[in-house]
């Protein structure tokens, strides 16, 4: 396992010990999910141009569980209004975000089912968070926002604390991969696991536990960059 230090403000941030290699900008499907045998494979796909551990790749490339980690640098002043709560911030407050859609320098993350066949499948695929190893007083939030910046949260270990509605489901006949935006309070270590289950038409119900991590580090010296600018920039971005 590998540690980092960073400096921000004069003081030092331990971040703890991360998993193998470290993507920091392009598009993954982060969380990815891929079925043999009879179970599910969560793994990474990271898409070719995306950067590794300052290497851009070639080509696509795919990760097993644990072999990646992504970095988010990127930091959100909260919008004002009730319905962001879930963040876990006050209005006007700074968090850190992967950006919802394609964002220059930042990862651009979502989760992906492409592997899975339609028709096997007679539930939609969920995605449940279950738990989360985080900086003391973290909170993450997964959600999307419309075409009016509106937010719809999916997860929030903020409102209420991890429950069964922490959850994504992904109707396979609608979509196969979705984007979010993924929000952390704090700077830190971050894993979170997850549940993935559904329902497999001569397999039956199926599920399996994975935990993915994300290293939440300062922004360079250099000035803050905003991933929402005005709320109506957010959009939900489909491959």
């Amino acid at each position: 396992m590998k540690t980092k230090l960073f400096l921000t403000m004069g003081a030092a941030v331990m971040t703890g010990p991360l998993l193998g290699a470290t993507l920091t900008s392009g598009h993954v499907d982060f969380i990815g999910i891929g079925y043999d045998a009879g179970a599910f494979e969560p793994h990474s796909h990271a898409e070719a141009g995306a950067v590794v551990d300052g290497v851009t790749l070639l080509a696509d490339t795919e990760y097993e569980l644990g072999e990646l980690s992504l970095q988010v640098v990127g930091s959100v002043t909260r919008p004002a209004g009730s319905e962001w709560s879930a963040v876990g911030v006050g209005s006007g407050v700074s968090f850190w975000a992967l950006p919802e859609t394609s964002t220059p320098g930042q990862p651009f993350a979502g989760i992906g089912a492409e592997e899975l066949t339609p028709s096997d499948w007679i539930s939609p695929i969920r995605i449940t968070l279950t738990g989360m190893s985080a900086p003391v007083g973290a909170h993450f939030s997964l959600l999307q926002t419309d075409g009016f910046g509106d937010p719809t949260f999916f997860m929030s270990s903020f409102a209420g604390g991890i429950t069964a509605g922490d959850f994504y489901s992904m109707d396979l006949s609608i979509e196969d991969h979705a984007h979010f935006l993924w929000g952390f309070t704090e700077l830190g270590v971050y894993d979170l696991t997850f549940e993935i289950s559904g329902e497999h038409a001569v397999d039956g119900p199926k599920s399996t536990s994975a935990t993915y991590q994300f290293n939440v580090v300062p922004e360079p010296s250099t000035g803050l960059m905003s991933l929402l600018g005005a709320a109506v920039l957010l959009r939900r971005k489909r491959k």
